[in-house]
Parts: structure tokens; C-alpha cells; sequence
């Protein structure tokens, strides 16, 4: 029997690739995981949760599912026992962006290639954390769950410094063609020159610049 899974946790399959090895950070029931496994998208991933509840009720979905074999459940907090595995893929999902922050902020971090993550709010705080840290943010996607927005970040561990622009930093510096993008940035848009119009904001006014190129580089890229 196949898991089912929300949009909200499908949305991050595409980022995911066989010789990943990944952990995913917060049980969650361990939903995601089953799923990769089930699909033959990974053959074997950690999970891990600080909670021993979740992390218990997240092993028992595993061997409902009959795959103790293939998922390996972690007590941990964040990223703090990553050295004990062979892992070099972190997943992150549906959390705050302190949240995210604060898990990531750890030496162990350094033994991870690629961040596959998926805030909820305050994204350009998780985009200065990833660049400080030197990851090149390589995608950006928006999914919408409901009433839910979330900012998928793909981020690559890099051997250069990386740095982007204020509004870089604040609307994010790569986007997928997906509609979903488009109609969110042009949203962005008319909000954007609604505030400009009241308050004439050199800041704002380059937000509807980076806007405007963005939307044209988007359709572009869709047409």
C-alpha cells in the first residue's frame, strides 16, 4: 500500500536524487520518507526528531510499512549526531525559518553538500544564514498548500563566498519557471507599487525593479 502524501511534501521529490544520502530533519511521521523509499526515489534514508514521541510514532509508521530496512530513525537534535552517518543531504520541511536556522547552526554542517529545505516565513533571514555559511542557493520554488505559502531553497555547499543584493536577499535570487512563481511575484508587484505610491521608498522602488525583471524573466522563460 502506498503512502500518501501532501502537496506541500510531493513539491520536494524533484529535488531529491538516488546517490543522495539524506536525513531528513523532523519526523513528521516519517510520511516523506516512506514515500522516497516506497517510490525507488532513495533506497535507504535517515530520519531524525529531538521529540522521542514523534520519532517513536514515526518508527511504528515505518514498520507498518514493513521498511526498518530501508528508514533508520535518529534521537537527535538537528544535525548534532550527522557525523556518526554517512550523510551529505539534509531535508528540511515545513518549519520557521529561526527554526531552520537554528538546526543548521551547527559545526556538523560542514559535512553537508546540499540543503534541501522549505520555510514558512522570514526567508530572507535562512538566505543570509545560507549564504554566511557559503551555500549557493541554485533554485527557489513557491508551493502552496491551502492557505499555506512556503519557499522551497535548494542550497549547494560552495568553495567560494557567496553574497546577493538587499532585495536578493529579501524576494530570493533564483526562481523556477513555474506558474505558481509567476502569479506569486506578480502579486509581490502590485503590492509593492501600492507602498511606492505612498511612501516614494528608494528600497521599495528597487524591489518593483527587481520584480519587473523577474516577471520577464520568468515569462521568457515559459513562453
Amino acid at each position: 500500500m502506498m503512502i500518501k502524501i501532501s502537496s506541500r511534501l510531493s513539491s520536494l521529490i524533484k529535488y531529491i536524487h538516488p546517490e543522495d544520502k539524506i536525513m531528513d530533519v523532523g519526523c513528521d511521521h516519517a510520511i516523506l520518507d516512506i514515500y522516497l523509499v516506497q517510490a525507488g526515489v532513495v533506497k535507504n534514508i535517515y530520519v531524525g526528531d529531538v521529540n522521542p514521541n514523534a520519532l517513536a510514532n514515526g518508527k511504528e509508521n515505518i514498520e507498518k510499512y514493513e521498511l526498518s530496512a530501508n528508514i533508520f530513525p535518529i534521537l537527535s537534535y538537528g544535525i548534532e549526531k550527522i557525523s556518526e552517518y554517512d550523510i551529505d543531504t539534509l531535508i528540511i520541511s515545513g518549519m520557521g525559518a529561526k527554526t531552520i536556522v537554528d538546526i543548521l547552526d551547527s559545526p556538523n554542517l560542514d559535512r553537508v553538500y546540499k540543503l534541501i529545505l522549505q520555510a514558512n516565513n522570514n526567508y530572507a533571514e535562512l538566505r543570509r544564514f545560507l549564504a554566511s555559511k557559503n551555500y549557493q542557493i541554485v533554485l527557489e520554488e513557491i508551493v502552496v498548500d491551502g492557505k499555506k505559502t512556503y519557499v522551497n531553497i535548494v542550497a549547494l555547499k560552495s568553495s567560494k563566498e557567496i553574497s546577493y543584493s538587499e532585495v536578493e536577499y529579501e524576494l530570493g535570487p533564483i526562481f523556477s519557471k513555474d506558474s505558481v512563481n509567476l502569479e506569486y511575484f506578480k502579486n509581490l508587484l502590485e503590492i509593492n507599487r501600492s507602498i511606492y505610491y505612498a511612501s516614494h521608498s528608494d528600497e521599495v522602488r528597487e524591489k518593483i525593479k527587481y520584480l519587473e525583471e523577474t516577471i520577464e524573466r520568468l515569462e521568457l522563460a515559459s513562453s
